[in-house]
């Protein structure tokens, strides 16, 4: 999966609207670290439609915020970063992918 957002914006309830990533970006902040986990891997498991990549680049954004060692899932090739779209768990403080 490669890290591409569509210029999808939500209207937060204001008089603004904001890029779904930003919105969601925000929201995962009050997520545990357990939750965002079993969230990565429903989204991984179902179809999420369009809108999949916004919410797991946002996922994905708020594990690296908190630290999270995503090595594991991470891979670059000519210039481009891949991020693995499988299940994980949580060993360490590092993402592993389950088989």
């Amino acid at each position: 999966m490669q890290l591409w957002l569509n210029p999808l914006n939500i209207n937060c309830m204001s008089n603004t609207t904001k890029p779904l990533h930003q919105h969601l970006v925000e929201k995962f902040h009050h997520y545990s670290t357990n939750e965002l986990v079993v969230l990565n891997n429903d989204l991984v498991k179902s179809n999420w439609g369009a809108n999949k990549t916004a919410f797991r680049t946002a996922l994905i954004s708020a594990l690296s915020n908190r630290g999270i060692d995503l090595s594991a899932i991470i891979s670059t090739e000519d210039g481009f970063t891949q991020i693995q779209s499988v299940p994980v768990k949580l060993s360490e403080n590092k993402l592993i992918p389950i088989c």
